[in-house]
């Protein structure tokens, strides 16, 4: 088995004429977007290469600093140096680089461009890492559109007009949403130069999208791809059957991308999604649909209430620190109605207890 990192050693020689491109590549330019590219790929005019950006980042970023990064943001600069190494995606050009955050508005969002050797541009969208307030913006798509949706459609309308490539759009997690969105509701004659959107465990949509005209007309060109552990990627309504796929973690780290599995240039697919994620997708979903948005806007606040009282700002901290929080999440749990501490069990179960198969679980 091998990651995206083994790829770029075992294939990165080839370009893009000698191995067309894959479902690898698409995760490796998704992943890309989580390098923090500020001041280094302009946003309006010119582009550097993977080598040139590489060079810039980390000329002014420590190796030690990279270190004290989030495990999954971590990853991201790495790539990036790993890539522009290669043959495949060195001379590859970057360009329009936005990265807007506003928490009034409550929004974080990010795109690029990447004009590969084969003529196509691919348009990445950043998505959510592994902090608590990441996985929450996730469930708050539930709710209705977010401000970074028109963002995204207005993004990929204009950079896919200013050049008439042939594109590529996707994303993992929140940027396989807005990849989706953006390719569904984006200026029709860039629409039509779209050859495949791709969804990264990424969230669907509130709405029953097969009664949607805009997203009837990409479905065809929609590949989606969840792990066999997958809570993110199984939100809310999806109009494109998934492709399972097999990652070197285990429970809800699957979600990490950079720890799918690959076979030569595709995913080594996975057998079935998991019970235990299944179960909790199925339930959350039904119970969802019974309620008014103002209902879910409080189920959502209350769920994350607990892993607020933790005093964990990412899923990783909530896990390694284990049962020091526990107390205190208890104390929040039961301030809960019924039904809502309920699926809060649910989700903390899964969030806690499936690091490993072999760790003695921290709730029954």
């Amino acid at each position: 088995m091998a990651s995206i990192m083994d790829y770029l050693i075992w294939r990165g020689d080839l370009t893009f004429a000698q191995s067309p491109f894959n479902e690898a590549d698409n995760l490796i330019l998704s992943c890309l977007s989580y390098t923090a590219l500020d001041d280094i790929v302009p946003e309006h005019q010119g582009s550097v290469t993977v080598a040139e950006a590489s060079a810039a980042f980390f000329d002014r970023h420590s190796e030690q600093e990279i270190n004290n990064y989030r495990p999954f943001i971590r990853s991201a600069p790495l790539l990036l140096k790993a890539m522009a190494k290669t043959r495949r995606f060195g001379r590859a050009e970057l360009m329009h680089y936005v990265n807007k955050i506003s928490s009034k508005r409550e929004l974080q969002f990010s795109a690029l461009e990447i004009v590969l050797d084969d003529g196509t541009s691919y348009i990445a969208y950043r998505g959510t890492d592994d902090t608590i307030v990441g996985w929450r913006e996730d469930f708050n798509m539930s709710i209705g559109s977010v401000p970074s949706e028109h963002i995204a459609a207005e993004y990929l309308s204009h950079t896919g007009s200013i050049n008439r490539h042939m594109l590529r759009v996707g994303g993992h997690s929140k940027g396989g949403h807005l990849a989706l969105y953006a390719a569904a509701k984006c200026n029709k004659d860039v629409q039509r130069r779209i050859l495949r959107i791709y969804n990264n465990d990424g969230p669907g949509f509130i709405q029953n999208l097969s009664k949607d005209e805009d997203f009837k007309k990409i479905q065809p060109r929609i590949q989606r791809f969840i792990p066999e552990f997958s809570i993110v990627g199984m939100l809310m309504n999806h109009n494109a059957v998934p492709i399972i796929v097999q990652s070197s973690d285990s429970g809800i780290y699957q979600h990490n991308a950079f720890h799918w599995q690959l076979e030569g240039t595709h995913f080594l697919r996975g057998s079935s999604l998991n019970p235990s994620a299944k179960g909790f997708s199925e339930s959350m979903k039904t119970w969802l649909e019974q309620m008014s948005l103002s209902e879910r806007q409080v189920f959502i606040d209350d769920m994350f209430s607990v892993l607020d009282a933790s005093g964990a700002e990412t899923v990783s901290e909530l896990q390694s620190q284990g049962i020091r929080n526990m107390p205190a999440m208890l104390r929040q749990l039961n301030l809960l109605h019924p039904e809502t501490k309920e699926k809060t069990e649910l989700l903390l179960k899964l969030l806690i207890n499936q690091r490993t198969e072999s760790r003695r679980p921290l709730l029954p």
